[in-house]
């Protein structure tokens, strides 16, 4: 019984690690006669303080989701983090 979870550990460990490849989304779906922008928050509610306003077309790259909320990071892997609805993003590129 030990050679065989000594030889399941090794195997685990000598699998490579898959990296996360996030998907790509830009900002759309907003009204130009309303505030025309998406609000990036420090959580996934909207009870949770805006950090930024992202524009029409900001493009942003998905790490985690909770249900309608992803956390985005903004303009690239290592832009500025926050949450954002998921209603008012496009896909461009799946990972």
């Amino acid at each position: 019984m030990r050679v065989i979870q000594t030889l399941a550990a090794a195997l685990l460990l000598a699998a490579p690690a898959q990296a996360y490849a996030p998907d790509v989304f830009a900002v759309c779906h907003l009204d130009p006669n309303g505030d025309n922008f998406l609000a990036l928050r420090s959580g996934p509610g909207s009870s949770h303080p805006m950090q930024a306003k992202l524009g029409p077309g900001t493009k942003v790259w998905d790490w985690e989701r909770r249900g309608k909320w992803y956390k985005v990071s903004v303009g690239g892997v290592n832009g500025p983090e926050g949450w954002v609805y998921a209603d008012y993003l496009c896909l461009i590129e799946d990972h």
